[in-house]
């Protein structure tokens, strides 16, 4: 969905799409869709800079980080953007970003496309670090299951090669 700046009334307007979840390439191969996404939101353009704030909610799914179940993620994320052009970013000279930047982005000035700020807002909204249980214990490294259902009594601990002969003293061997 791309707004065009030139359609607005009066620099005003407003915007909802539902995405389907193959309507929407995400960047990163982790985490997907499990249901429609639903955006809605205003759009104003004043003095150059256009401002877009608005909604999104959705089911997502990534795989924990430990035991690679897929963790089924709520999102529900309000969005504040405000877009310029490359020329009016550069005459700015911004030697020092500020908070405030962070929610700058440069655009062509004639078109915003909602579908790019839709896909980094779901990826926004997604932690960096996904766990099924706050104490997931993880996937064994010797055998390969899941510790959260099955206690494989692998022997985990890894002994440091250069200590071996020590160990080897201590016990007797």
């Amino acid at each position: 969905m791309r707004i065009e700046l030139a359609s607005l009334e009066s620099g005003k307007g407003a915007f909802a799409h539902t995405y389907t979840p193959d309507e929407l390439v995400l960047a990163d191969d982790r985490v997907s869709l499990l249901q429609t996404a639903e955006v809605s939101g205003k759009i104003r353009e004043q003095g150059g800079r256009v401002h877009v704030t608005g909604h999104l909610t959705a089911r997502a799914q990534a795989e924990c980080d430990r035991c690679l179940q897929l963790v089924e993620l709520p999102i529900d994320s309000n969005f504040k953007l405000e877009y310029v052009t490359a020329e009016d970013y550069r005459a700015q000279q911004v030697v020092e970003l500020t908070e405030e930047d962070l929610d700058l982005s440069v655009f062509d000035g004639q078109v915003i496309d909602v579908d790019e700020l839709v896909t980094e807002e779901l990826l926004l909204a997604v932690p960096d670090h996904v766990l099924c249980v706050e104490d997931c214990k993880g996937i064994c490294p010797v055998c390969g299951v899941n510790r959260n259902t099955v206690e494989c009594g692998c022997e985990t601990q890894e002994i440091d090669p250069r200590w071996a002969g020590l160990k080897e003293l201590v016990n007797g061997k």
